[in-house]
C-alpha cells in the first residue's frame, strides 16, 4: 500500500471520530432524558381531585401562636402535629353562620367515621370573641355538637397571631338596637391543617358536609400512601 492510500485512510478515520463522538453524546442525552422522565413520573403523585376544597399552591407551617382550649389546655403549633385539623372561626353568640358550620362539622364527622380506616383528625372552633366566650361557655357550645370537638380562644393579640397569616378576618360591630350589644363579622372559610402543622387546604362557603368528607378522605389517603 502506498503512502497516498494510507494517508487517505487515516484522514477518513480521523473524520469519523467527531461523528462517533456526536452520536455517543446524542445517545447519552436520550438515555438520560428517558431515565429522568421515568423517575419523575414515579416520584410525582397525581394531584388529588377535590370536590370543594382548594389546595394551597405551596404548603407552609402556621406562624407561632398560642391559645387555650375549652379544657384549659394549650392550643398551639404543637397541638397541630400528628393529626389533621379542621379549623373554623366565629363566636358562640353568632346567630347563623357558626351554628350552621358546627352542625355541618357534625354531619361531616359522622360521614368520615363510616370509613373503615381514616387518618386521625380534630375539629376546632376558634372564638374571636374572647370578651364573651369564656372557656365554660365554649365547652358547652362545642361539645353540644360533638364531644370530640375542641373550642379555643385567647387574648386579641394571640388571636391575631393565628388569624392574620391565614387571611381570616373579623371585626366587632356595635349594634345599638340589639340586646347583645355587638356582633362579630367574621370569615366563614374553614381551613385544613395537615399532620405536619402546615396550612394544606381551605373550604369556602357554601359548605357541603359530604363533599368535605370526600375531600378529607382523598387527601389523607394520598398522604398515608406517600409515607
Amino acid at each position: 500500500m502506498n503512502n497516498t492510500t494510507t494517508n487517505a485512510n487515516d484522514r477518513s478515520r480521523l473524520n469519523a471520530i467527531p461523528m462517533l463522538i456526536a452520536l455517543s453524546v446524542v445517545a447519552g442525552l436520550i438515555a438520560w432524558y428517558s431515565l429522568s422522565m421515568q423517575t419523575s413520573s414515579e416520584s410525582v403523585a397525581e394531584p388529588v381531585k377535590l370536590e370543594q376544597g382548594m389546595l394551597l399552591p405551596e404548603l407552609r407551617p402556621l406562624k407561632p401562636f398560642s391559645l387555650t382550649t375549652h379544657k384549659g389546655t394549650s392550643f398551639d403549633n404543637q397541638s397541630l402535629l400528628g393529626h389533621w385539623t379542621f379549623m373554623s372561626f366565629g363566636y358562640t353568640y353568632c346567630p347563623d353562620i357558626c351554628p350552621t358550620t358546627m352542625a355541618l362539622f357534625s354531619e361531616m364527622h359522622n360521614k368520615i367515621q363510616t370509613q373503615a380506616s381514616t387518618e386521625p383528625y380534630q375539629v376546632t372552633f376558634v372564638s374571636v370573641d374572647p370578651e364573651r366566650d369564656s372557656l365554660e361557655r365554649l365547652s358547652e357550645y362545642v361539645t353540644y355538637f360533638d364531644p370530640s370537638f375542641v373550642g379555643a380562644t385567647g387574648p386579641e393579640e394571640s388571636l391575631q397571631e393565628l388569624t392574620k397569616p391565614l387571611g381570616i378576618l373579623y371585626k366587632r360591630v356595635e349594634t345599638e338596637d340589639s340586646a347583645m350589644g355587638y356582633v362579630m363579622d367574621h370569615s366563614a372559610s374553614i381551613i385544613l391543617v395537615d399532620p405536619q402543622g402546615q396550612f394544606h387546604a381551605y373550604f369556602s362557603p357554601p359548605h357541603d358536609a359530604e363533599k368535605m368528607a370526600h375531600d378529607f378522605i382523598a387527601l389523607s389517603s394520598q398522604t398515608e400512601t406517600a409515607r
